[in-house]
């Protein structure tokens, strides 16, 4: 498959016929956003460079209806170029708002809503993951990239590391190909890191989702809705249908993300120590009558009905490739890791690790040496700061609004103050430098980070035990003004603080039932993630 113009030359030059071996630069596993991102940073910055995408899917299917943050927001919207086609084709975020219940019975205006008052400052989205591929691939084949589609990989040869040579089968023929790097974007395939031994799981975070796509969704701003409920009705100025809603309960969330066109993705991750899904004829009706089961999923999906055969699910879904690069070839993407679904990260990941590749090449086309086990060093210290500032055991604290109000504008607001505020404030030189907690002053951020999600995991265990978890899940709503990347985001960092404070001193005096400090529950103990055992493949 091929277009004409700059591809249809650029295939005349490298190709003979079908029985002989292609020469090119750059091989591409996967033409979704990391390897198209990768594709068009190269197409842009190195056009000398001649570049292969190899897709395996005649057409891509429907994803998760996913939203970026402010990092990979930025990375569509100024480093690909996107602004205008994001605002066309997809929906500008309006942050993340997050609802908390005491119970199934509890009204919908007594629910506790968190989230913020005003539009977003910066750019994001909620974006239709198969419209925004699609567009990519075609964008990168128009700047030159040449596309095989459908395509697969048979084998992969690193034996001459600064000539990998690969056997693909297209078009009914199975062609050699040699180049001088693989770049493996093939999502939670993972084809290289599976192949060479260096995917991991983690089994520390045991977490599954199921997710579909609904219409029928009742709406967040329409003055039926907003007259029905006045205390929700008059207290938010922005949009909260764009925005990135939360419904949450001990050890499971469930998101609600608008796509444009009207259909509504939502799904629910859950950590299966702590939880277990309704039972159900099949994944729609379990997924959907969980949805039920909350006061604001009840308001939401009342009528609400799943698209036919648009549903899917994952189990396990943390891992991560213990090296991302070697000689002849990196992991972007999905095929380098994956975290959580919550707070967004996948996408900056994906921007993340699209850079890194891109610098590694860039670098390396130039004749300088890189320090591939730097990368691979600094890959793996970011992943598990990440994993144990964010994620690690949050799932005992996300159903109880009070710890969870505290780690939202905990983590928000340096989320701000370091990444992001990195993220818009480089330029293209920094690509090589673009994981967070990595260097000086965001390591200390994330051992801040790392220090409260234990104690707000701890405290959830005493609250549990005590039997006041959630003992403030009705009657209040905290709405902010946003968080930006100067010391705007301070007065709110300053107040989680205080309250944080507060919340210690309050756990001071918790008890079990029975009069002995509350204990831990048997869990998975925490191992550090180079030492995990590979997946299976």
């Amino acid at each position: 498959m091929m277009k004409s113009g700059a591809s249809e030359q650029l295939h005349e030059n490298v190709t003979s016929d079908m029985h002989s071996a292609m020469e090119v630069d750059v091989v591409i596993l996967g033409g979704a956003l990391s390897g198209c991102s990768v594709a068009l940073l190269l197409r842009r910055e190195l056009p000398a460079l001649r570049v292969l995408i190899l897709e395996r899917s005649e057409s891509f299917d429907r994803k998760v209806g996913e939203a970026t943050t402010e990092i990979s927001g930025e990375f569509l919207h100024r480093r690909l170029g996107l602004a205008r086609y994001l605002s066309n084709e997809h929906i500008a975020k309006q942050g993340l708002r997050m609802w908390f219940n005491g119970g199934p019975e509890t009204a919908f205006d007594d629910c506790v809503e968190i989230g913020a008052k005003l539009q977003s400052r910066l750019p994001s989205y909620q974006v239709d993951r198969e419209k925004l591929d699609s567009h990519l691939l075609a964008t990168a084949e128009e700047e030159g990239a040449i596309l095989w589609r459908p395509a697969t990989v048979t084998n992969v040869s690193f034996d001459e590391p600064q000539r990998p040579e690969l056997q693909v089968r297209t078009q009914g023929e199975t062609r050699t190909v040699r180049c001088r790097w693989v770049i493996d974007a093939s999502g939670r395939a993972a084809f290289l890191s599976r192949r060479l031994g260096h995917l991991r799981p983690v089994p520390e975070h045991p977490t599954n989702a199921i997710w579909a796509r609904f219409r029928n969704v009742a709406d967040w701003d329409s003055a039926a809705f907003r007259s029905r409920h006045t205390n929700y009705g008059g207290s938010c100025i922005a949009s909260r249908g764009a925005s990135t809603n939360h419904l949450t309960g001990y050890g499971w969330w469930c998101w609600i993300i608008p796509l444009r066109g009207g259909d509504v993705s939502a799904g629910l991750v859950y950590d299966s120590r702590l939880f277990t899904p309704p039972e159900g004829a099949n994944l729609s009706e379990r997924l959907l009558k969980h949805l039920l089961s909350d006061p604001v999923g009840r308001e939401m999906f009342a009528d609400a009905v799943p698209n036919e055969g648009d549903i899917k699910a994952y189990s396990q879904l943390p891992y991560y490739s213990e090296k991302i690069a070697g000689p002849g070839w990196q992991s972007v993407g999905d095929a380098a890791a994956f975290l959580d679904p919550l707070y967004s990260p996948g996408m900056d990941y994906c921007s993340w690790t699209s850079r890194l590749a891109f610098a590694r090449i860039r670098s390396e086309y130039r004749g300088e040496t890189v320090d591939l086990e730097d990368i691979n060093s600094r890959f793996r210290t970011s992943y598990d700061t990440w994993f144990r500032a964010l994620y690690l055991n949050k799932y005992y604290y996300l159903g109880d609004a009070e710890i969870m109000s505290i780690a939202y504008m905990l983590d928000i607001g340096l989320f701000f103050i370091g990444p992001v505020r990195e993220s818009i404030s480089r330029r293209g030189s920094c690509d090589s430098n673009c994981l967070p907690f990595t260097g000086p002053v965001d390591t200390l951020v994330g051992k801040l980070m790392k220090f409260y999600n234990r104690r707000l995991f701890h405290i959830a265990l005493k609250r549990r035990q005590a039997g006041c978890y959630g003992r403030r899940n009705t009657g209040w709503r905290e709405l902010n003004p946003g968080f930006s990347t100067g010391m705007g985001s301070a007065p709110l960092f300053l107040a989680a603080l205080f309250r944080w404070l507060k919340l210690e001193i309050h756990a001071l005096g918790l008890k079990s039932p029975h009069g002995t400090p509350a204990a831990p529950p048997s869990t998975l103990a925490p191992a550090a993630l180079a030492g995990a055992a590979p997946a299976s493949h």
